[in-house]
């Protein structure tokens, strides 16, 4: 069984991370330039996690699915993919930050699928072990906002 409690506390981007994206609007301003379905498998890997994201597992992490935020600043483990979009149970999600949580706030959801349909979900405990309760099968760009931080990531859920 992994665990893991709470968000990391590593310092800001080191050498190689990701370059910030330009910014964006809410989800719901963002229906009329729909995600391109490619675009959400591009970003899985099953590599090894990052030493930032390892807290928790009794290993390095190789072979769990995981995406990266545009950004580079916050993670989902999904232990499955793709996610199984599940408006009554969710999926289970581990939301790991690399940013440094100082006073925890919710971790927010506003997400788009392809063709425009918008999902919103809150997330009391912030980053950290969840059940995301995506509403519809597809791919759906996720703009991710906690603790004064955002960033945005593709995921398919089936």
């Amino acid at each position: 069984m992994i665990l893991a409690l709470g968000a990391c506390t590593a310092p800001g981007p080191g050498p190689g991370a990701a370059p910030a994206p330009s910014p964006s609007l809410p989800a719901t301003s963002r229906a009329a330039a729909p995600v391109r379905s490619g675009d959400c498998d591009a970003g899985v890997s099953r590599d090894a996690l990052p030493e930032w994201a390892l807290a928790g597992f009794n290993y390095d992490g190789s072979g769990t699915p995981h995406v990266l935020g545009d950004r580079g600043d916050l993670m989902a483990i999904t232990f499955q993919y793709p996610p199984v979009a599940d408006p009554e149970n969710g999926t289970k999600i581990l939301w790991v930050s690399r940013l440094p949580v100082e006073t925890a706030s919710p971790l927010v959801i506003d997400a788009v699928r392809a063709d425009g349909r918008t999902a919103h979900q809150e997330l009391p405990n912030g980053a950290g072990p969840s059940s995301v309760t995506i509403p519809a099968a597809g791919c759906w760009e996720l703009t991710l906002t906690w603790s004064g931080h955002t960033d945005t990531m593709r995921l398919r859920f089936t």
